[in-house]
């Protein structure tokens, strides 16, 4: 369940220097996106042409999937990024880092890439992406697939460093895609690493490109361009040739060693300087690497060593991070000296530094003495939290080891990123933090509660709420959280009470809705229907009026079952339109909250007697409720289903015996789902028995319609009533009811419901 609203945002901002992209309302969740992650790296003066390897991944365009595998510093990215430059496809870019292991989060930036690359694609995936609960995999990709096979004409799709997504549901998503994507999707994956992909199927059946070290090495060609291109004074075709063998062609250990041999102006100092090179592995960027830093004044020195705690830093994070104003002129300095510092957009503002360059960075950093890196990330931390980035300051929090900072961020952040449906990323932060902190702080301790709740994990959910009671027995969150745990487990009367109990009113407008929307399905379920429909109207204008629009579906699906429930047919009608509108705008038709439109949606039809409408709404109900439903709801859908085949005659494969079954299966497990439920199974039961052939019957069998006008007989419909709920004449309404009365041996319309009911038949 969403707990909070999707507030309107400007497309695009920035914030503290900081490009942010705010996805906008009707495409994805509210919530800054940072778009560095979908810009295509720049390429920089340095950068040489490689025609041999463009040719290789021309093929791309024919194959499902292209892997460019390499270890670090082989120049994937910039090759791609060459490539991409030229090949003339409507392409998509994602630069993926360790916080993407969120399924959601993932799927967020693929989204964008690919809407990048076509505006006319996944913007109704992102706005499915957005409802809580929602699966991947079962309602996301298939959306994506579908607008990549109307749309037509190739796309291009880049995943930079996936070997930093560990996540299983991310790989599982991923090869959902190559599976299911029409022939025009053509997805790039730069890594370290052989993903886990299902490489050698797509291999066996020519659906695969692959370009790996041996490819990306430097031939002695490139090689002597990349020198000229680095000013290093003329060398010889041996010298050149001598120190790709001794490098083995790493672009890496190349340019590294460009930026010592420029500096070299006599020959002789050049050749020896080649002659000392041992290899292409981690020790030549120590060796190479110490010589660059040791050369270079010391406060720029003292600049790079103390911003390589950043993944991305820019002037004003970085004079944040060292204490100092001279970010500015250090940054300038570093691009001209060409030490491995990739822009991350087009102003300029953003910056990486490679990722080998990086790592040497932060181990001299360990050995020189200066600012900790913990006091770093501190820093840090607390720019990004004054800045409005709760979840980078997080991180870096995290990092510095400063619990209680990052225990007060991920207590003020986590229900962002819950909204956003990141519960992987919020999991993480809690696991990161030491159990007896969580323990002792309800707003942690909430966030769990809401973590398993979202899941369905109603066991886990409640020794969660227990840690919070102990931490904040009178906290309002958690008193609603309880009220809404006892329901969802199935004790109605319970859950009733404890909501009664939760002290004051809320002041946040959300737990306001849940109040009354959990006392309005208990309400709902315990008989009180005048006070079901009042709270159930509060809550849909709470709801409406905070743009909280799963509690807006919910509260107007349950007003309809109660106007269903009443006799009042037109009315619920009526309701049923607008929880249809709502759920048609906001596009969560796959959340579980829609169970209850679909729900009440089956009873109508029941009530008129339209059978068939009866089975496709309450499929759906039963469907969707075991998304993550209370367990009376899902008793709900699943009788409402049991009598729906039934009565259209579907009987036959069992299907009214199976969902009656699944019913009282749920039943058994509540402790009190009151009368309601209750007394629809038990109808259920007492009726598939009658209706079934057995030797003996008391009575002749009735017909479905029969049974219909028979479970009306009870209400206070008059026959006039009841002929227009069933759309039959008058004249027939007098005629089924002789021929029931005649097979009951009743003589008028009350004789013949207690006859029924001795009977088991109502």
């Amino acid at each position: 369940m969403r707990l909070s609203s999707v507030a309107e945002t400007p497309a695009s901002r920035t914030r503290g220097g900081r490009v942010l992209l705010a996805v906008p309302r009707g495409a994805a969740a509210d919530g800054p996106v940072i778009a560095t992650k979908l810009f295509v790296p720049a390429l920089g003066t340095r950068a040489i042409e490689r025609p041999r390897l463009y040719s290789r991944l021309a093929r791309a365009l024919d194959a499902r999937l292209t892997v460019v595998v390499a270890p670090a510093g082989w120049g994937k990215s910039t090759l791609v990024a060459q490539w991409l430059r030229d090949a003339g496809v409507p392409s998509g870019w994602v630069s993926l880092d360790a916080a993407d292991d969120d399924v959601t989060r993932f799927w967020r930036y693929l989204l964008l890439a690919v809407q990048q690359a076509d505006a006319r694609i996944g913007s109704t995936a992102l706005r499915q992406l957005d409802a809580a609960g929602t699966d991947v995999e079962r309602d996301v990709l298939p959306v994506l697939v579908n607008e990549l096979a109307d749309a037509g004409g190739d796309l291009l799709l880049v995943l930079d460093d996936y070997h930093l997504v560990r996540s299983p549901p991310v790989h599982r998503s991923m090869a959902a895609l190559l599976d299911h994507a029409p022939s025009a999707l053509h997805l790039v994956v730069t890594s370290r690493t052989d993903p886990p992909l299902s490489l050698s199927r797509l291999r066996v059946a020519g659906h695969l490109v692959e370009v790996r070290a041996e490819q990306l090495r430097f031939t002695a060609e490139e090689a002597a361009r990349l020198l000229h291109r680095a000013a290093v004074p003329e060398l010889s075709a041996g010298e050149v040739a001598r120190l790709v063998d001794r490098t083995e062609g790493w672009a890496a250990g190349l340019q590294l060693a460009a930026l010592r041999l420029a500096d070299r102006p006599d020959r002789q100092s050049r050749v020896d300087f080649i002659d000392r090179f041992t290899g292409a592995d981690r020790h030549v960027v120590d060796y190479v690497g110490e010589e660059v830093l040791d050369s270079l004044p010391s406060p720029l020195r003292r600049f790079l060593l103390e911003t390589s705690v950043l993944p991305r830093l820019c002037a004003p994070l970085a004079d944040a991070v060292t204490g100092r104003d001279d970010a500015v002129r250090h940054l300038d300095d570093i691009q001209r000296a060409g030490l491995f510092l990739t822009p991350l957009d087009d102003e300029g503002t953003w910056f990486r530094y490679h990722q080998l360059f990086r790592d040497l960075l932060r181990y001299e950093l360990d050995r020189a003495g200066l600012a900790t890196p913990a006091a770093l990330h501190r820093r840090a931390a607390e720019w990004f939290r004054d800045h409005g980035e709760v979840g980078e300051a997080i991180g870096h929090a995290l990092a510095s080891g400063d619990f209680r900072l990052a225990g007060e961020l991920i207590g003020q952040g986590w229900r962002s990123q819950f909204n956003l449906g990141h519960l992987q990323t919020v999991q993480g932060w809690l696991d990161a933090l030491p159990p007896a902190q969580v323990a002792a702080d309800a707003r942690l301790t909430v966030a769990r509660v809401w973590l398993h709740m979202d899941r369905g994990r109603l066991a886990e959910a409640g020794a969660a709420l227990a840690a919070a009671e102990r931490a904040a027995a009178d906290d309002a969150h958690v008193g609603v959280l309880r009220a809404l745990h006892a329901f969802k487990t199935g004790d109605v009367p319970g859950a009733a009470e404890q909501l009664g109990a939760v002290p004051g009113r809320p002041a946040d407008p959300f737990l306001v809705t849940v109040q009354h929307l959990v006392g309005g399905v208990c309400a709902l379920w315990l008989g009180d229907l005048g006070r079901a429909a009042e709270r159930l109207r509060r809550a849909a204008g709470q709801a409406e009026d905070t743009d909280n629009r799963l509690a807006q579906i919910y509260a107007l699906g349950a007003q309809a079952l109660v106007a269903v429930l009443a006799g009042d047919l037109r009315s619920a009608e009526a309701v049923l339109g607008q929880a249809d509108a709502v759920v048609a705008d906001a596009l969560v038709d796959a959340h579980f909250v829609a169970m209850f439109p679909s729900l009440a949606a089956a009873r109508l039809a029941l009530q008129r007697g339209r059978w068939e409408d009866a089975v496709v709404h309450a499929g759906a109900a039963a469907e969707l409720a075991g998304r993550g439903a209370g367990r009376v709801e899902q008793a709900a859908a699943f009788v409402t289903a049991a009598e729906a085949a039934r009565r259209a005659g579907r009987d036959t494969g069992q299907d009214a015996a199976r969902w009656l079954g699944a019913a009282a299966a749920v039943l058994r497990d509540c402790a009190d789902p009151g009368p309601t439920v209750r007394d629809w199974v038990g109808r259920e039961q007492r009726t598939q028995r009658a209706v079934r052939p057995a030797a003996g019957e008391v009575v002749e069998r009735l017909t479905e319609r029969e049974l219909a006008i028979l479970s009306l007989l009870p209400t206070t419909l008059s026959q006039r009533e009841m002929a227009g709920s069933l759309f039959v004449s008058p004249n027939t309404m007098k005629t089924h009811l002789r021929a029931i009365y005649r097979k009951l041996g009743a003589e008028s319309r009350d004789d013949a419901v207690l006859r029924a009911r001795s009977l088991g038949l109502l």
